[in-house]
C-alpha cells in the first residue's frame, strides 16, 4: 500500500452578509476495503457543529447550518491515508447494482454521441474491463481537455458537442457509452497526487470488483487514486453544496494537495 497526506481545503467569500447558511460536504477519503483512512481531521468555520451520517451511496455525508451572519464559509480536511492497487471487492449480486446500468439525465447519448458510437470499433472482446480500456482509449483520441470550458451540469452529449471539457465530462461520456453495452458504471470523485482541483473517474463493476478507468488520462487506476464519493454521475457527488439566505453573491476556491508519505524503512 501507499501512503498519502491529503489536505482539502474550500474557502467561499460573499459580498455581503448570508445568514441561515446549510451546507453539505462529501470531500472526505472514503473507508473502502483498499482504502484505510486515518487520522481524519474537519473543520468547517464559522460553525458551532456538524452532523454526519451517510447518503444513499453510502458516502459520508457532513451537514450543518450556520443561523448567524457571515461573509465567509471555510472548510478544511485533513486524513492520512493507505491505498492498494488493485480491484475494489464488492460481493454484491449484479441486479442490486442496477441503478448503475441506466443512463442519466448527464450521462445520456443524444445525437452526436450515438453517432460516435456506431463509428467506432465494434465490441470483440467477451469482458467489459477489455471493452471498456478500448472506449476509454477512443474518447481520449478524440476528445481534448480544455479547463474551463464546460460547466457543472454540462451533460454528456452536450461536451461531446463542443469537443473539449474536463475530467467531470471526459467521466460522463465514458459512462454514456459504457451504459450502451449495458455495463455497469460508477462516477467517483476523489484526489490524485500533487496540488490544485479534485479529479473524476470512473468504475467498472465485473465479476464481484470495481477496476477503475481515468479516461482524462487514458489509464487504469491505482493507488495514486483516492476516492471520495461515488454516484450514478456527478450530480450524485456534490463535494461541496450549500443554500443560503441572502442577495450577496459568492466566490469560491478549493485547493486539493495530496502528497506521498514516505517510509521510514
Amino acid at each position: 500500500m501507499k501512503k498519502w497526506k491529503l489536505n482539502y481545503a474550500l474557502c467561499s467569500t460573499f459580498d455581503g452578509p448570508v445568514t441561515k447558511h446549510s451546507f453539505s460536504l462529501r470531500c472526505f477519503p472514503k473507508e473502502m476495503i483498499l482504502q484505510k483512512v486515518e487520522n481524519l481531521n474537519i473543520d468547517v468555520e464559522p460553525c458551532s457543529g456538524f452532523s454526519r451520517g451517510r447518503d444513499s451511496f453510502q458516502n459520508l455525508l457532513v451537514t450543518g447550518c450556520i443561523e448567524n451572519a457571515h461573509e465567509i464559509f471555510q472548510v478544511h480536511v485533513s486524513a492520512d491515508v493507505a491505498k492498494g492497487a488493485g480491484d475494489e471487492p464488492d460481493s454484491r449480486e449484479s441486479y442490486r447494482l442496477g441503478m448503475y446500468k441506466t443512463p442519466t439525465s448527464m450521462t445520456k447519448c443524444g445525437v452526436g454521441l450515438n453517432s460516435f458510437y456506431e463509428k467506432i470499433e465494434k465490441r470483440t472482446a467477451e469482458d467489459d474491463w477489455t471493452r471498456a480500456a478500448q472506449i476509454m482509449d477512443m474518447i481520449y483520441r478524440s476528445f481534448h481537455y480544455v479547463s474551463g470550458s464546460t460547466g457543472f451540469y454540462t451533460s454528456a452529449e452536450e461536451a461531446w458537442h463542443q469537443g473539449c471539457g474536463v475530467c467531470q465530462d471526459y467521466t460522463h461520456i465514458f459512462m454514456a457509452l459504457c451504459r450502451k453495452e449495458k455495463m455497469i458504471v460508477r462516477y467517483v470523485a476523489g484526489a490524485i497526487p500533487g496540488e490544485g482541483q479534485t479529479h473524476a473517474w470512473a468504475q467498472v463493476w465485473q465479476n464481484g470488483f470495481w477496476r477503475g478507468f481515468d479516461p482524462t488520462h487514458n489509464r487504469i487506476t491505482d493507488e495514486d487514486y483516492l476516492c471520495f464519493a461515488f454516484g450514478r454521475e456527478a450530480g450524485d457527488c456534490f463535494l461541496n453544496r450549500g443554500i443560503y439566505l441572502g442577495s450577496a453573491g459568492t466566490d469560491q476556491k478549493v485547493l486539493v494537495k495530496m502528497e506521498e508519505i514516505q517510509n521510514d524503512e
